[in-house]
């Protein structure tokens, strides 16, 4: 990509808006960020109000062809109903050259965490499990290749657990909840936060405790992700 070029981006699943204005803090990119969730996006459209953020299904995508430089879909293909209409709609309105980031869920990983929580797939509107190289063979048919890929998350493991063993009602996602539930929750996923370099994006980094947790996670996540990763991570290249 030539020099100060807006990058036109899209996130697919955007929830509500998280990494979407992470991606729009750089101002040569132009982002735009999509969920099924009317009520996600309406979240999104009012903590970051100078985002671009529409409802809208995945398998049709309201864009012209070759629209985006770049697509992220991170944790999302495993929950959409047809994988080989959502991977045709992104070759569709992504660039010639364009990069698809694509985070999905390792399946040893996936089959760990439904023995915790029988009723996890249910609940987390999961609709698939990706085996090895399943979806690298989808997108292969939409010609889209690996242009990288890595094992991440292991440490994200340790949150799930507490969250998945409690059986206390909550609005999002059923009866698992979130993070945000109370003061325990909310303390386990600001513990976990401080092995990730995200927490430097965060209020947390007030609290310099990263300089010692951030390089022990990286050095218990590179072992950890060796044989029980939480998810995949691809970047795909359309040719």
């Amino acid at each position: 990509m030539k020099k100060n070029r807006t990058t036109k981006i899209l996130e697919i699943g955007c929830g509500q808006g998280f990494n979407t204005q992470m991606l729009a803090k750089n101002k040569k990119n132009d982002v735009i960020g999509i969920d099924l969730s009317k009520n996600d996006i309406k979240i999104a459209k009012k903590r970051y109000p100078t985002v671009h953020f529409e409802a809208m299904n995945a398998e049709k995508l309201k864009f012209l062809d070759n629209s985006f430089d770049k697509i992220y879909a991170m944790d999302v293909l495993e929950h959409v109903d047809s994988i080989q209409k959502v991977a045709k709609e992104i070759s569709r309105v992504l660039k010639k050259k364009g990069i698809l980031v694509v985070n999905i869920p390792f399946y040893k990983s996936e089959k760990w965490l439904s023995k915790v929580r029988p009723t996890y797939f249910k609940e987390i509107h999961h609709v698939r499990v990706f085996k090895e190289k399943e979806l690298e063979e989808v997108l292969e048919k939409q010609g889209l290749y690996v242009k990288k890929k890595s094992r991440r998350g292991f440490i994200q493991h340790i949150e799930l657990y507490i969250l998945l063993k409690r059986k206390v009602k909550s609005k999002t996602q059923l009866s698992i909840g979130s993070w945000r539930d109370n003061i325990f929750t909310k303390s386990v996923h600001a513990m976990v936060l401080y092995f990730e370099p995200l927490v430097l994006s965060t209020p947390l980094v007030y609290i310099p405790i990263w300089i010692i947790t951030i390089p022990l996670g990286y050095v218990i996540n590179f072992f950890g992700n060796l044989v029980f990763p939480k998810s995949y991570y691809y970047e795909f290249i359309k040719k």
